[in-house]
């Protein structure tokens, strides 16, 4: 007659095997962490330390010549044109944007005229690739827009974008960057505000409150870690946002449209050739980022709690 194993000793064989079963599940989510963030990052930090050959076809290590090339750029005018247009588009893409997608998705929480419509809208630039976008957006400005007003009123109009440098083709790109990540901002706030207790919402009708002291003291206090997650993302892009510049303009940016986004890009897209560089200047970005990052993480937890 065959015996049954006791219960310590069946209790650990099922224990291994979810441990086998959990250590398969993930060693390929780890594997993959580990080459494509830990790997990339380190051979990153390396390069922001080393300097590249083209005539040897070497790196070797020669921060100095990282170091003096930044210095001499931050002493021109143009480093502080694209350093200020980052700003910028920080302020309408983050500030601006983030105050518009609150509202709009406070009008769709309240389900009024075309919500259902609007919330189904917000989805298109999230399925459509960004490239197509970027070509419908471009071509229908450029070239609907203009053929359209002279149809209708007899106006004639250039391509916006046939002019370089301009201040409206400079907005137009700005206001795509908006569009595309105001979509999942309202996606995001809407979401949240359905999620509140309607008991809250309810408290404050039967206390007398209006739409404005609803939305200011009822709806607004509980999305904000919401809000502080994209207002974080944000600081944290600071230098990374190209604003969709290389989408538009390809190489063909004037330098009051750069950002330091779009430049390391283009450092990056050049080859070897600007891979130190780009790494180093990546670098700095980081270390300056990391310590105001943290205090806005501190100070917006703080206004949560």
């Amino acid at each position: 007659m065959k015996t049954r194993a006791p219960e310590g000793i069946r209790r650990h064989r099922r224990d291994k095997k979810d441990l086998i079963f959990y250590c398969a599940l993930m060693a390929l989510p780890l594997l993959q962490i580990c080459i494509f963030y830990f790997g990339v990052n380190f051979q990153t930090i390396l390069m922001a330390f080393q300097h590249y050959d083209a005539y040897t076809d070497t790196f070797t290590w020669d921060l100095q010549t990282n170091l003096k090339t930044f210095l001499t750029e931050a002493s021109t005018s143009g480093f502080w044109e694209m350093m200020k247009n980052s700003f910028w588009i920080y302020v309408f893409t983050q500030l601006a944007g983030t105050a518009l997608a609150i509202l709009f998705a406070y009008y769709i929480h309240k389900r009024h005229w075309g919500s259902t419509f609007f919330r189904f809208m917000l989805f298109v630039p999230s399925i459509i690739p960004a490239i197509l976008l970027t070509v419908l957006y471009k071509d229908t400005i450029g070239l609907g827009l203009p053929a359209w007003l002279k149809y209708l009123f007899g106006v004639s109009i250039e391509n916006p974008f046939s002019f370089s440098g301009n201040n409206l083709r400079y907005f137009l790109v700005t206001l795509f960057t908006i569009w595309t990540g105001f979509a999942a901002q309202v996606l995001i706030y809407s979401a949240t505000m359905d999620r509140i207790d309607t008991g809250i919402i309810e408290a404050g009708k039967v206390d007398g409150a209006s739409p404005w002291q609803e939305f200011r003291y009822l709806i607004l206090p509980n999305i904000m870690p919401a809000v502080s997650v994209f207002i974080v993302t944000g600081i944290a892009c600071f230098f990374t946002n190209d604003n969709n510049i290389f989408n538009f303009l390809s190489w063909g940016a004037m330098p009051q449209e750069k950002t330091i986004g779009y430049y390391l890009y283009i450092l990056v897209f050049n080859g070897k050739t600007g891979y130190c560089y780009s790494a180093f200047l990546g670098l700095l970005c980081s270390l300056i980022l990391i310590p105001i990052v943290t205090i806005v993480r501190k100070a917006l937890n703080r206004e949560d709690d």
